[in-house]
């Protein structure tokens, strides 16, 4: 009886621990979060994801992963249920995504609202609020990856063919060609600021002088035309008055009735005009001329330039060049005779 009571004693000590070791794990291991309760539901794998992944807004842990399954209302879809933290500032426009820590390639659930909607987002426990799982990075690489490995074997081709052995003597050929050119169209420019320092120098004419110069020489030879215009009006005058002054002469009852009376008045007046008029008109008539023979002068130089400028249009910036020598100076050729039939 003492064996039986102790093999009792000790199974149930054995039943006792084990229950508490049970209880203990459960108590452990229940969910003692109280949160608000939401579904995701996307087309896109969720390799990686496991149920008690973590939950963050923000790179924030707000929550966990309850339950991976299959979507009853969308065929093919996966539904992700998730428990967060109760408050969580949730709007209309909330969206998650799936990230990935570094190279474990385990998987968490990213909330994020994109600003949309100022509305907070209300959920309860029997019927879940749905947030569209938008795909992460790693989706979008992998959709594009084979449009992206297309484009960069498009582009290697294309960089092969550039380099090819008969490309790359015309990419040599060009570069030589364009040196070429760098070191010809330098040494033109220096020609060109040679030319221009030889021409348009100091020791040069002074084209703006000279353009000065010949405005002057028209404005002085415009001013002794008009001279010459008033000193001809002044002996038209001059003349009409003699022919009115002979015609009162002949006219009848005219001086010549009384040219007794007046005979010692007429020799008055004609001694006074041989010491006032007539050296008067003298000098008149050589300042008319000394003026014609300057306006002359202004004119024909003037049409000594104009010919120079029309058979050497380029002496304006290259200068007249050198006259050839005349007899007793270096370099002087007599003419030749002409030859005789």
């Amino acid at each position: 009886m003492e064996n039986k009571a102790h093999a009792l004693a000790a199974g149930t000590f054995v039943l006792v621990v084990a229950a508490l070791l049970l209880g203990l794990a459960t108590w452990l291991s229940r969910d003692k979060q109280v949160g608000d309760v939401y579904e995701l539901s996307t087309s896109d794998a969720v390799t990686g994801l496991s149920e008690q992944a973590a939950v963050r807004f923000r790179g924030i842990t707000v929550g966990k992963v309850t339950h991976i399954g299959f979507d009853p209302l969308n065929k093919g879809h996966v539904l992700l249920r998730i428990n967060v933290d109760k408050g969580l500032p949730l709007t209309r426009s909330a969206y998650g995504t799936l990230g990935y820590q570094g190279v474990t390639g385990l998987a968490f659930v990213q909330l994020d609202n994109d600003g949309d909607s100022d509305v907070t987002l209300t959920t309860n426990e029997d019927e879940p609020t749905r947030i569209p799982l938008r795909p992460g990075l790693l989706s979008k690489f992998a959709d594009q990856g084979s449009f992206i490995l297309e484009q960069v074997q498009q582009v290697s081709e294309r960089v092969s063919e550039l380099l090819s052995p008969a490309n790359q003597q015309a990419i040599i050929g060009s570069v030589k060609a364009i040196g070429d050119s760098a070191t010809q169209l330098g040494a033109a420019s220096e020609r060109i600021q040679g030319i221009l320092e030889a021409q348009l120098g100091p020791q040069r004419t002074d084209i703006p002088a000279f353009i000065g110069d010949a405005r002057a020489t028209m404005s002085t030879l415009q001013t002794t035309v008009a001279e010459l215009n008033t000193t001809a009006k002044a002996a038209t005058q001059t003349a009409q008055s003699l022919t009115q002054m002979a015609q009162g002469i002949a006219a009848p009852g005219g001086m010549l009735e009384h040219l007794s009376d007046t005979s010692k008045a007429l020799a008055d007046s004609a001694r006074a005009i041989n010491e006032t008029v007539l050296p008067n008109a003298a000098r008149a008539a050589d300042s008319a001329a000394r003026t014609a023979d300057a306006a002359t002068r202004a004119a024909q130089g003037l049409d000594r330039a104009v010919d120079t400028f029309n058979d050497n249009p380029q002496s304006l910036l290259f200068g007249p060049g050198n006259p050839s020598p005349g007899p007793g100076e270096p370099g002087f050729v007599a003419p030749q005779p002409a030859a005789k039939d």
